[in-house]
């Protein structure tokens, strides 16, 4: 009798033993999965709902500090409004703009409803966020707090986002992992810079801005003359004057990525440039705020 409930036991545990590897490879679940929408090399943007089942184009912005609901006609009745002010700085075009507090807020992201009361809604129109437009072309900024909750994945390929539990090792499942850098509010990553106009090759501190399109240099003196702004000037203002500088950029030990990048003012920034969803939809990407990581494949 012994003997025999011995032999069971060994065997119990060959088979708990064998399982075991399959168990530490298993993949993680996410919480929610969105479509990306198609907006070629623009910024992370899904159409989703609100809890009162108001359709909602949503853009997922590491630079925004608060998430925002612009206040238009789209957007009537959606969210707890409260009269409490709360202003909101906007770094790109440098406007401190009055905005509302939402006391409630829920938006279904696939099928997990997030829901904060730390959101805010206001003009649109003033943020110069949208030059020229009749109506915002988004709805809600998903900001700071979105991706303080969540690891967001994004797969430009297969024009997938994921929403994953804070804090998960995805090591495994990414070609190589960055730390961030907290740029208190902003995020940043260094970022290796080859202009083929100037043939500088250097190590630049990057803001990684998931609502801009493209890729930002702050210019040096010289250029600063050429923009006719001083490094205090918002970036905004002298975009539509941007010296163009040809170039290749690369992430960690990846491939070089050919890059064509604007070359404005500072402004407030304590960085070097910025990078946005334009030049990260070259790689599939995963952002982990609470491990102060970015996860990053080659797109196959």
């Amino acid at each position: 009798m012994t003997e025999r409930f011995h032999t069971a036991t060994l065997v119990m545990l060959s088979l708990l033993i064998s399982a075991t590897p399959a168990l530490a490879g298993s993949k993680p679940e996410p919480l929610a999965t969105l479509r990306l929408l198609k907006d070629e090399r623009g910024p992370i943007k899904v159409k989703t709902r609100s809890e009162e089942g108001v359709s909602l184009r949503v853009v997922f912005d590491t630079a925004a500090a608060n998430s925002i609901l612009f206040d238009h006609r789209r957007t009537n009745g959606v969210g707890d409004r409260l009269p409490d002010g709360r202003f909101v700085y906007f770094p790109f075009t440098d406007r401190l703009i009055d905005f509302q507090q939402l006391d409630w807020f829920a938006l279904k992201l696939g099928d997990h409803m997030f829901h904060s009361n730390s959101w805010v809604y206001g003009p649109w129109k003033a943020t110069g966020l949208f030059p020229g437009r009749a109506e915002p072309n988004y709805d809600v900024i998903a900001g700071r707090d979105v991706f303080a909750n969540f690891v967001v994945a994004v797969d430009p390929e297969k024009r997938r986002v994921k929403l994953y539990e804070s804090g998960l090792d995805l090591t495994a499942r990414y070609d190589t992992v960055l730390d961030l850098v907290d740029l208190n509010p902003l995020m940043g990553v260094r970022v290796t810079v080859n202009r083929t106009d100037t043939g500088e090759l250097s190590e630049k501190l990057m803001i990684i801005d998931t609502g801009f399109p493209g890729v930002l240099l702050f210019a040096n003196e010289e250029e600063l003359v050429r923009l006719q702004a001083d490094e205090f000037t918002a970036p905004a203002d002298t975009l539509g004057d941007a010296i163009l500088a040809p170039g290749r950029l690369q992430l960690g030990d990846l491939e070089f990525k050919e890059q064509v990048a604007l070359v404005v003012s500072k402004g407030a920034f304590e960085a070097d440039g910025v990078i946005g969803a334009g030049f990260l939809a070259n790689f599939s990407y995963a952002f982990d705020l609470s491990s102060q990581k970015l996860y990053l494949s080659e797109v196959r």
